[in-house]
């Protein structure tokens, strides 16, 4: 009788096994992109790590991907034009659903600096998004007391 010798072979993973594998690997992408898209703007605009749309957590509020990848949206192109939170980019719709920046983000006023508590940080919607609005009223503007009408000058 021949004998054969067989080479010893690696055992592919059990497909539970590669399961875990895969899931741990996805778990730890996504945790790298978060914290890449996270920390670089989110200090610089308002309520920058509060950002939801539809519930869900927008960590990469300039960009259309929610975890801040890919393509800006509107807010996003907005903002790389201006560079930083400004009085012009606080008051513009940029989604165009019909509230300013500032009142989605917390800052309807359009007072808020870094490093300060914005004026509210409950009800934050997605400054990017037209389907993310906030149920926040906007500031109530001031009403101007009407002026006495002008007498003319004595002749």
């Amino acid at each position: 009788a021949l004998a054969t010798s067989a080479a010893p072979s690696a055992r592919p993973p059990t497909s539970a096994a590669a399961m875990r594998w895969v899931a741990r690997v996805g778990a730890a992408a996504c945790l790298l992109v978060e914290a890449a898209a996270f920390p670089s703007y989110a200090s610089s605009i308002p309520n920058g790590g509060r950002v939801s749309r539809n519930g869900q957590p927008a960590p990469g509020v300039g960009h259309v991907n929610l975890m801040g990848t890919g393509p800006r949206n509107p807010f996003g192109s907005d903002f790389a034009t201006a560079r930083d939170w400004t009085a012009e980019l606080c008051q513009k719709d940029s989604d165009g659903d019909g509230q300013s920046n500032g009142l989605e983000l917390g800052d309807p006023e359009c007072v808020w600096t870094p490093g300060d508590t914005p004026a509210r940080t409950d009800d934050i919607s997605h400054p990017g998004f037209s389907d993310s609005t906030t149920a926040a009223e906007a500031a109530p503007v001031p009403a101007v007391a009407p002026t006495a009408a002008p007498t003319a000058a004595p002749t």
